[in-house]
């Protein structure tokens, strides 16, 4: 039975699980490292290694180009990551067959995946191929590829070489003709087909025309599987700086042993602070040395009792001296007890000062917050009045920005009356070479507004309008001095003979 090509084609890419990095692959379980072994890695090259290689010489160009720092670019990778439209890599998941018609021991099928890995950019010269790896080491799949690639496309406007998928494979001769032939699905058909011819010629049979919207409509089970690991791997990644902020935050917390109340001094001030559960618990103590102040009394009234009915009894008969070691003995007694109750009434009362100390630099804590939240209140009204001063700033500048931008379309509309002058006041007869001068000048002209986003000067220059009044009033001047130095001229020949009666 013919076998199916699975070709998918996201953005979704990670180089830690294309090369089996330890830091991914311990916490994916459908990954057997013991057979890791047999995987290949044909290309592996860095995406900022790549996009240096590929971008750095066409983004030294436009910055040398850029006459404000603010547009310049400092990381081509940078500018693509942030871009919600663009996507830094591109990521190709192609297999042959499934786990029951082929699995991972297949020697024909990752021969194909490989020649197919090593042709592409033959057959794809503006998707640079950074990333080809070969697994089979997932025992619930079969031998697949993963091609990471980086599109590249040759720009008029702006650098000269540039990410876009869409122009990339337009430059390959892709184009959309509708939603549902669209470049990136003829290329992904292309893709299938060229996979399909490699097949055939190792003598591997698989199904035909299994174009997007030809055939299967869904994805495999092993491909499914493979696609939410991914999107989970994903997940992981984003939410692992957040674990880690999360447990820094967790260590904030006041440590306590025994009944000793833990501080935490607060930087740059000579104040303390403790936690709200560390301040509960001191709260619950002298809750509890009430309760037992109440015993101390009665334990104290109980003492005075004894030594009342010891004085009588010893008033009465010195002959008792067994009543009176046995009183003795009870009052030792009470003796001890009277010292581990004032030893936790001494306990008791340094608690007290702990939790008044506690007291104070909570309060403390919060003059010094409420002091910070004034501060905070004082940079906003300093920053907006910054904010204030730089829109006024950036008005002005694209005012005169706009001006100069204007002079700009008058030259190119003057030029103009060279070749377009009805009146045939300004227009010459100019050379072929001359008349495409004049054509190169304005197109510069359109384009170079066009670039500054005046579109409305831009469409202006591309009309006749003839000569602004402010070179008409430049041409008055010229015309006037012209004018002088002709008479000048005309004075000094004929004091010298040269002019003839």
């Amino acid at each position: 039975m013919p076998k199916t090509i699975s070709f998918h084609n996201g953005s979704a890419w990670s180089r830690g699980h294309n090369i089996r990095d330890e830091r991914y692959t311990n916490k994916q379980e459908h990954i057997d490292p013991t057979l890791t072994v047999n995987n290949v890695t044909l290309r592996d090259v860095p995406v900022r290694q790549a996009y240096d290689e590929i971008f750095s010489s066409a983004v030294a160009e436009y910055n040398e180009k850029q006459k404000r720092a603010d547009r310049r670019i400092d990381s081509y990778y940078d500018k693509i990551k942030a871009d919600k439209k663009k996507n830094p890599v591109y990521e190709v998941i192609v297999q042959i067959g499934d786990k029951s018609d082929t699995g991972n021991s297949a020697v024909a099928e990752r021969q194909a995946l490989e020649r197919f890995a090593q042709e592409w950019e033959q057959r794809n010269p503006n998707l640079r191929l950074i990333g080809a790896y070969i697994h089979a080491d997932e025992p619930d799949g079969t031998v697949h590829a993963h091609l990471d690639y980086i599109p590249v496309a040759e720009c008029s406007r702006g650098m000269r070489i540039q990410n876009s998928l869409d122009r990339a494979l337009q430059q390959q001769g892709f184009n959309s003709e509708n939603i549902h032939k669209t470049a990136q699905i003829a290329w992904q058909d292309r893709e299938r087909e060229a996979l399909c011819a490699i097949c055939r010629e190792l003598n591997i049979d698989v199904q035909r025309n299994q174009g997007i919207g030809k055939g299967r409509k869904y994805l495999t089970p092993q491909e499914y599987k493979r696609a939410a690991r991914e999107r989970e791997e994903k997940i992981q990644a984003q939410l692992k700086p957040l674990q880690n902020e999360l447990e820094g935050y967790q260590r904030l917390s006041v440590s306590v042993k025994g009944s000793t109340l833990q501080k935490k001094k607060i930087p740059f001030t000579k104040r303390v602070s403790v936690s709200e559960s560390e301040l509960e618990r001191v709260e619950e103590q002298a809750r509890a040395y009430i309760v037992n102040r109440d015993e101390i009394d009665n334990v104290r009234e109980n003492q005075e009792k004894n030594q009342a009915q010891e004085n009588r009894l010893y008033s009465l008969s010195k002959e008792l001296d067994i009543q009176s070691n046995r009183l003795d003995e009870r009052e030792k007694r009470l003796d001890r007890k009277q010292q581990e109750v004032n030893e936790m009434y001494e306990q008791q009362r340094t608690v007290n000062e702990q939790l008044k100390e506690a007291k104070e630099s909570l309060f403390n804590y919060k003059i010094s917050f409420r002091e910070h939240l004034d501060e905070i209140g004082e940079l906003r009204m300093k920053l907006k009045q910054t904010e204030e001063q730089a829109k006024k700033d950036l008005a002005e500048t694209q005012k005169q920005l706009r001006e100069a931008y204007t002079s700009l379309k008058d030259v190119a509309q003057a030029i103009a009356m060279l070749v377009n002058d009805d009146t045939g006041t300004y227009k010459a007869d100019l050379s072929s070479e001359q008349w495409r001068l004049v054509n190169a000048v304005r197109r510069y002209c359109y384009f170079a507004l066009e670039d500054a986003k005046f579109n409305d000067l831009a469409e202006e220059s591309k009309s006749y309008r003839g000569i602004s009044k402010e070179i008409r009033h430049n041409m008055e001047i010229i015309r006037a001095k012209e004018q002088q130095h002709e008479q000048s001229y005309d004075r000094s020949h004929y004091d010298r003979g040269g002019m003839s009666r």
